[in-house]
Parts: C-alpha cells; structure tokens; sequence
C-alpha cells in the first residue's frame, strides 16, 4: 500500500478573527477532507479553531496547497509528533510560504510536488514510511 492510500492524522489550527477557519474548511471539503471543529485550548490565541481528521497524503497536500494561496500568511507543518501532522499559520512567515518541521530541521517548500514529496519524508521519519516509494521528479526545484 503506497503512503498515498494511508490516512494520515492532521490538526489545522486555524485563527477565526482572519477569516482562516472558513477558508480552511472551503480547502478541507474541497479536498474531501471531513474534520471536526473544536475551540483550541491551552497556550494558543484566542479565537483559534482546531479542525482536526484523518486523510490521505493525497488529499491533505491538495488541501494544504489550497490554503498557501488563501491564507494571509505563511504555514507551518509540524511532522515531529506521534499525534500527526499540526498545520497552522504563521505571523512570522510571508504569504505562500510553506514550512515543513520535521527530525532533520526546516524545510522550506514553495510547490506543490515538493510538498507532497517533503511530507511523505517527513511521515517516514516517524515510522510511517510507505511501503512503496514515490517516484522522483528530476528537474523540479523544492524552493
């Protein structure tokens, strides 16, 4: 079974007074992604909005490209935990920036075939690794 066919567990904390909870989920049912809503809790600003689920590779890069174009800022993915992967936007990183946490450091990604490839290492790092590689693409630069 490929990577691609493996649901893989996300939290999208999204920030409701920027308008990032309906965008996200617009991105989310557009990608065919169900998640459930709950008011984030602990040490996160106010108004934020955890949307959290199960999907595939596949389907979250589609709906975490979506979002790089929709939301006002850049997007941080942590891969680090056991728990999935945390998506959220970030104050401190331009628009359309995507930046991938994972045990190697940052990775920083601009294209969608680069994200793909990127999470899919980023999985594998934690144990999950497909079962299958994903074919390389030569010629296609990551940032």
């Amino acid at each position: 079974m490929a990577r691609e066919d493996v649901d893989t567990e996300f939290h999208l904390f999204t920030n409701s007074t920027l308008g990032e909870t309906v965008v996200a989920e617009e991105a989310l049912g557009e990608a065919g992604v169900a998640g459930r809503q709950v008011h984030a809790q602990g040490n996160v600003p106010l108004g934020d909005i955890v949307i959290s689920g199960a999907a595939s590779l596949t389907a979250l890069t589609h709906a975490i490209v979506t979002l790089r174009r929709q939301f006002k800022r850049g997007i941080m993915i942590d891969a680090l935990g056991s728990e999935g992967l945390v998506i959220k936007s970030d104050g401190t990183l331009p628009r359309g920036l995507l930046v991938i946490r994972n045990a190697d450091g940052q990775v920083e990604v601009r294209d969608a075939e680069g994200l793909s490839e990127t999470l899919a290492g980023a999985l594998s790092g934690r144990g999950q690794a497909p079962q299958q590689p994903s074919p390389q693409v030569s010629g296609t630069p990551n940032a």
